[in-house]
């Protein structure tokens, strides 16, 4: 994929299919770098699920712990329709979380997960240029496997790495990626074609 510009900041990804463990792992490696010291900001969408179903989601604030109702199975719906509904105040915290001034002084900002809803112009559309155009801290972002090219298109991204949350290593991976991330955080961003690591 050729990307002819980016403005955002240095940008890790962290993709997979549906299903795929790709919350768990972001959550192991905020654990890991909260024992190093360091401090996340940014949202996680913690899964639920029920009779081996997934059956909603919890917003998770980084910054602070806060969890906020995020979404809900909605189990009598059309086969086009969109499989969850949202709570207002999920979508209220998500913003308050990835808002400019609450991520100041923080080492790296999460988004879980950008995807067909923001594709539409929905979810945290709205929130993701400030993000990338103002924006400096260290970022990862959480987007399905499905959508990752349309997405690193729509927003002109150009990730220094993709982490495939399927795969056997993808936390050590991902751990190093993230520390040499921060390590070079002070540096600018990498220009050229994206390098897509699996």
């Amino acid at each position: 994929m050729n990307v002819t510009r980016t403005k955002h900041g240095p940008l890790i990804i962290v993709s997979g299919p549906a299903h795929s463990g790709k919350t768990t792992l972001v959550l192991r490696l905020v654990h890991r770098l909260r024992r190093q010291g360091r401090k996340p900001a940014g949202i996680l969408a913690e899964g639920h699920w029920q009779d081996h179903r997934r059956s909603g989601f919890t917003l998770v604030d980084l910054s602070d712990g806060r969890r906020t109702p995020l979404a809900d199975l909605i189990h009598d719906r059309g086969p086009n329709d969109f499989p969850y509904a949202f709570h207002p105040e999920g979508f209220a915290a998500g913003r308050r979380a990835l808002a400019l001034s609450r991520c100041a002084g923080a080492d790296l900002l999460v988004v879980d997960e950008v995807g067909s809803l923001e594709l539409r112009g929905a979810g945290w559309a709205d929130v993701l240029p400030p993000l990338l155009d103002r924006c400096r801290l260290p970022q990862l972002w959480v987007v399905q496997s499905a959508w990752l090219e349309a997405v690193c298109k729509k927003w002109q991204l150009h990730p220094i790495r993709v982490i495939d949350a399927s795969t056997p290593h993808a936390l050590d991976d991902l751990t190093a990626s993230a520390q040499k991330l921060l390590a070079d955080s002070s540096s600018p961003p990498l220009h050229g074609s994206s390098t897509f690591t699996k």
